[in-house]
């Protein structure tokens, strides 16, 4: 495995909210591939034994370039994709170049919490057109006030493919597996432990997840870890009153105290086949359940002023006080054109109980949490969320758009600082 044969990667790697990253082993001489996505990309990859890598063109200016889209097919109109935008003279554009033009490649899976879930050989019968079309293509000048703009482009670009796009694009075929694809991930690093859960169960994961819920709710404390405290973080915290779970995560920290409502799919080969207005409804259950659920224990924490839940000492209770209530939503995934229909149960429960709450994705919290580390800078930018969603009655999604990422050597140095 990657991470075990070179861990020094693993610093880069956490720096990388989804993407591709080009890695260049010395004593191979060549570049491998790690790709960052979501656990749906991932098995969507393994299923299909393919992924499609897109070179599209600029419809605004045909001649030029604006980036890559990796495509994972689990559904031919609508298939799940990483956005790279590229810039003439980057070093990360070059090396693209190099890796896409080998016929044969290491190619490692890793997932939100760079846990590496899939490695594989990886076949490009195509590299050869590939190194031709590169090496013809050019990307506009780095320039970072313009990077939304050309995300947003590359974003079109892809929405309006037709079939001539499609079949020029190039399948990296998953060949030969460096490892056994049917294993279980036991993660002993501190961060999957600091925060208080309530059964102490060990951070296991798997990329198939029948029963997805416990490994949604514990990697969402991970990720809320990254911001604050962990000692603030209750998983699956018990209401000492009832034997009933208040909420999937718990933060209180002296300023707020958030209640984190989460549901998610399965992650399984019948999930990922569903058409996509199968998706869209179950989507939209999903909702409409946690946000039932963050009415009552936001309600609770308000009649209350405090809640109590159960710990290995006995009851703990926690006075509201002077902390802010705030509820989040989080659901496996909301697709872009379907965020007003998805928004209004959320917005109910804001304006029945004046208690500000945000619904976003899984990706777009990791995204939020990946790159904004103050507990008031997140929690504001929840509220521009919100405030958002008050004036258009639908919740916005998160991006972030920072500098374009680096490759790195199989030593683990940087190439790019």
């Amino acid at each position: 495995m990657l991470s075990i044969d070179h861990p020094s990667l693993l610093p880069h790697l956490e720096r990388l909210g989804y993407g591709l990253l080009p890695v260049f082993m010395t004593a191979e001489d060549r570049f491998a591939l790690v790709i960052k996505a979501t656990k749906e990309a991932i098995l969507t990859a393994r299923l299909n034994n393919e992924v499609k890598i897109y070179l599209l063109g600029d419809n605004i200016d045909q001649t030029s370039h604006i980036g890559f889209i990796t495509a994972f097919f689990d559904d031919h109109d609508e298939p799940i994709v990483l956005k790279s935008p590229q810039f003439s003279g980057d070093e990360l554009l070059r090396d693209l170049g190099k890796l896409f033009s080998q016929e044969e490649f290491n190619l490692y899976f890793f997932d939100e919490h760079d846990r590496e879930l899939m490695g594989v050989r990886a076949h490009h019968p195509s590299a050869a057109r590939f190194s031709l079309e590169f090496n013809l293509a050019t990307f506009p000048e780095e320039n970072l006030s313009r990077v939304g703009a050309i995300m947003k482009r590359l974003e079109h670009r892809f929405a309006i493919r037709d079939a001539h796009d499609d079949e020029k694009a190039f399948t990296i075929n998953l060949g030969e597996r460096l490892y056994p694809d049917d294993f279980m991930f036991v993660d002993g690093r501190d961060e999957a432990y600091r925060f208080n859960d309530a059964d102490g169960s060990a951070a296991i994961t798997s990329l198939e997840r029948e029963n997805p819920g416990p490994y949604q709710e514990r990697d969402i404390a991970i990720m809320l870890s990254r911001v604050f405290d962990p000692k603030c973080i209750y998983l699956n915290p018990i209401r000492d009153d009832t034997g009933n779970e208040l909420t999937d995560v718990l933060v209180v920290d002296n300023d707020f105290m958030i209640f984190v409502q989460a549901k998610d799919s399965p992650n399984t080969e019948a999930a990922l086949r569903r058409t996509i207005e199968r998706k869209r409804s179950a989507i939209r259950s999903h909702i409409e359940k946690a946000a039932k659920q963050l009415r009552g224990a936001l309600t609770h924490a308000q009649h209350s002023r405090s809640v109590t839940i159960r710990s290995a000492t006995g009851p703990t209770a926690i006075p509201l006080g002077n902390r802010q209530l705030f509820g989040i939503v989080v659901v496996r995934e909301m697709f872009d054109d379907d965020y007003l229909a998805c928004s209004g149960p959320v917005l109910k429960v804001v304006h029945a109980l004046e208690v500000p709450s945000v619904l976003l994705d899984y990706s777009g919290l990791h995204i939020l949490v990946q790159n904004i580390r103050s507990p008031a800078k997140l929690v504001r930018a929840f509220g521009n969320m919100l405030e958002t969603a008050m004036d258009r009655g639908e919740f916005p999604k998160p991006v972030w758009y920072g500098p374009p990422g680096g490759t790195v050597e199989g030593d683990g140095t940087s190439k790019t600082g």
